[in-house]
């Protein structure tokens, strides 16, 4: 293999297309990877562009997987999940479109699973400070306090 920062394009494109056929990525975090072996920015475009045209980087499709997995796996909550999209870059309206994907129903499942769990290991003085931590609880999951307040109140 050629020197780390001074790889041809093509090995650059080999690299780019290995990495995202393993799992789905975004063009930043593909950008990144390429950029660890040329200092060349018109090269990583060039190759980053080739591999949108040949569908080994779609932002939508990324973020529908994205949205999925910190869903479903991480029960992140639809803020938190728009805050990581915007920092890796996604355009807002793939966000909002992979976001209309989730369920609200699913949401308010998740989140009273998530209160119920952690209901359960937190201590205080009296309901209000019970009821306090497990909203900071939530928030920080990235849950709509408009959500949070309903199910609190039914807890």
């Amino acid at each position: 293999m050629n020197d780390k920062k001074n790889q041809t394009e093509s090995d650059l494109y080999n690299r780019g297309a290995a990495y995202c056929a393993t799992a789905e990525h975004c063009r930043s975090e593909v950008r990144t990877k390429l950029m660890r072996g040329t200092d060349d920015d018109a090269v990583c475009e060039k190759v980053l562009q080739r591999l949108i045209e040949e569908g080994f980087i779609d932002e939508e499709r990324y973020a529908r997987a994205f949205v999925n997995d910190k869903f479903r796996f991480a029960k992140w909550g639809r803020r938190k999940i728009q805050q990581a999209l915007r920092l890796k870059g996604i355009a807002e309206a793939n966000c909002q479109t992979a976001l209309e994907g989730l369920e609200d129903e699913d949401c308010r499942e998740t989140l009273r699973a998530l209160l119920e769990a952690k209901r359960r290991t937190v201590k205080g003085k009296n309901d209000y400070d019970i009821k306090m931590k497990l909203a900071r609880f939530a928030a920080s999951r990235g849950f709509e306090s408009s959500l949070i307040f309903d199910l609190l109140g039914d807890l």
